[in-house]
């Protein structure tokens, strides 16, 4: 059995005891002062390092491996206590960003199959599994289509039963397992059997989410094969192709969030976009 290979230090953290995680990997390039973020880190939340092993770049201009541009001091103190301190506590302590008040749907942003692609890319570095395959899906992966800001990734698996410690080992990209905190949710340990399967069909998962307080994103980590592995990519597929689905889904979307807009949270829009899938489920049976 293939072991997962970690992307960053397993050393605990040391000094107040506030934290008992594992100190998050970032990493500075474009001219960021690096000196001045081990200086703001006064309890040893972060650690330096490259950005092929970090979970968050720091950047002093726009490139596909940053996350945040910093072009002043000011801005990296700022960048410090708004989302860099915050994400490491976060990851340290096990938590993930969770979603604030009710859904609202944002216009289609490009912006958002970039921070796809690099989170993709972080996730593939720090679980290096053969057999894998890795997918941007959701409202955010079709272009045109108004949605959440919320990227949904997917990790599809040969064998659900066969991933020692792919927890520990997303943690160091900064992506935290969602079980422990919300297992009642819907799609957190198993999706809604739906369409046509055959016996022996899977419809368990897992779920990790990020702990990075400035981009929400959930990864979905699914058995190859299974009918939810497929039905995401399908329907994905089906909304990039077909502009009349896109515009409907879309319509869909836009009256839940209205009917939704006094929620605490998605739950509620999540389960009701069900009488949607329903509709064009014609369409993703194989």
């Amino acid at each position: 059995m293939p072991t997962l290979r970690l992307g960053a230090s397993r050393d605990r953290v040391r000094g107040s005891g506030i934290l008992a995680g594992v100190p998050v990997e970032i990493a500075v390039v474009g001219g960021v002062d690096g000196a001045r973020l081990v200086e703001l880190d006064r309890e040893g939340v972060t650690r330096l390092g490259e950005v092929g092993g970090a979970a968050l770049v720091l950047g002093g201009h726009a490139s596909p491996e940053v996350d945040v541009v910093v072009s002043s001091a000011g801005e990296l103190d700022a960048v410090w206590v708004g989302r860099v301190e915050p994400f490491a506590r976060n990851v340290a302590e096990g938590r993930f960003a969770m979603a604030a008040g009710p859904p609202r749907l944002h216009p289609w942003d490009a912006e958002w199959a970039v921070v796809a692609a690099r989170l993709l890319r972080r996730l593939g570095r720090a679980a290096a599994l053969p057999g894998v395959v890795w997918d941007h899906i959701g409202s955010t992966s079709v272009p045109g289509l108004a949605a959440k800001p919320v990227i949904d990734l997917q990790m599809g698996v040969p064998s659900l039963d066969a991933l020692p410690g792919l927890a520990q080992a997303l943690s160091s990209v900064g992506f935290v397992d969602v079980a422990p905190h919300v297992p009642g949710s819907p799609g957190v340990l198993r999706d809604t059997p739906r369409g046509r399967f055959g016996a022996g069909a899977r419809w368990d998962k897992r779920l990790f989410a990020s702990a990075d307080p400035g981009r929400r994103a959930i990864l979905h980590v699914r058995e190859i094969g299974s009918p939810w592995w497929h039905h995401t990519r399908a329907f994905r597929d089906l909304l990039r192709v077909d502009a009349g689905v896109r515009r409907e889904y879309e319509a869909v979307k836009r009256d839940l969030a209205v009917a939704h807009a006094a929620d605490e949270g998605n739950d509620a829009y999540t389960v009701a976009k069900t009488a949607f899938f329903d509709s064009v489920q014609h369409h993703l049976d194989r």
